[in-house]
């Protein structure tokens, strides 16, 4: 797993901030499991790099069962 500062890590309030949306559309899309994401005790936490690359990728992730076998 590679290094991540903790200025790479952000909450959910920076999350809507950095991505200029609101509080229920942030966790419509951690229910829908479309935005990277990954929960550090009971709060969920966000990796910049990875939402600057899902913005990239069109803000769309493939399910599990989208992606190919072999």
């Amino acid at each position: 797993m590679g290094k991540t500062s903790k200025s790479d890590l952000m909450t959910a309030t920076e999350t809507c901030r950095f991505l200029q949306i609101t509080p229920p559309t942030l966790y419509r899309c951690l229910r829908g499991r479309q935005i990277p994401a990954f929960k550090l005790g009971n709060e969920w936490r966000f990796v910049r790099a990875d939402l600057e690359q899902w913005i990239q990728d069109g803000g769309i992730r493939p399910s599990v069962s989208s992606q190919s076998k072999g």
